[in-house]
């Protein structure tokens, strides 16, 4: 399956959706728009663009099911997408932004976009860059790295943007990958949630309370670490996350 080196613009809107386009370009990116949603999915799939922005508030097919769709597969297509897609909406509270993460949203942004923004959080997901040369999976990790962390079988390479857990993958989000790198750099310590939110915040995200639970909880089920008992990422209720190390 290919991999393009451009971001798609899903949005109905045309005047808003060349806006973004033409401000993404002055700043070094290329890009497309698609203002039919049942199309979107079958580019984002096919042809694998390197970041999605998605608009939620569609006429034909909303994001949130465009999300869904590309995330876990859409009847008559081939494959999904596991890259970044930063959602639009111009519905500005929690109950959607969570929807969004939900889906498969990596970030969520509400309207209207401020340019600035916008292109501190493209530039925050697309940190997340594949090595393709690199095709063997790591097993063992000089622990003099700076870039990479490791805890009895979980191996976290900072540079490459990639997690293992007893040598098998574990595909994390752009957003989950920076919140599990936050918390194991910092093993050992409690880190509030007002501290967690400051860190995205410098990484152009802009991160709820609930946000920041929803995706430890999908951290601990893509680590098979059972909430109820977890073992590596604690909760100190009133405090904060733990992430307990070796």
């Amino acid at each position: 399956m290919k991999q393009n080196n451009w971001i798609l613009i899903v949005d109905d809107d045309a005047d808003l959706a060349l806006l973004v386009a033409d401000f993404l370009e002055m700043n070094g990116y290329q890009t497309k728009i698609e203002h039919n949603g049942a199309k979107a999915v079958e580019c984002i799939i096919n042809e694998q663009p390197m970041l999605v922005i998605l608009d939620v508030m569609l006429p034909d097919m909303d994001g949130l099911s465009i999300c869904r769709a590309v995330r876990h597969g859409h009847p008559g297509l081939s494959g999904c997408y596991n890259g970044p897609i930063l959602m639009l909406t111009a519905l500005n509270n929690d109950i959607d932004e969570v929807a969004g993460l939900e889906t498969g949203a990596d970030d969520y942004l509400a309207k209207p976009v401020r340019s600035r923004v916008l292109l501190a959080r493209v530039r925050a997901l697309l940190r997340r860059k594949p090595e393709p040369l690199v095709e063997e999976k790591f097993t063992k990790l000089p622990s003099k790295n700076d870039d990479v962390i490791a805890f009895d079988g979980l191996d976290i390479d900072k540079k490459y943007q990639r997690v293992q857990q007893h040598g098998e993958d574990v595909e994390l989000t752009t957003a989950e990958f920076e919140l599990l790198w936050l918390l194991a750099s910092r093993a050992g310590e409690i880190c509030d949630r007002d501290f967690i939110s400051d860190y995205f915040g410098d990484l152009g995200y802009e991160s709820s309370h609930r946000t920041i639970d929803l995706r430890i909880s999908r951290i601990r089920r893509k680590l098979g670490d059972d909430p109820s008992h977890a073992s590596r990422i604690k909760t100190i209720h009133g405090k904060g996350y733990l992430f307990v190390g070796d």
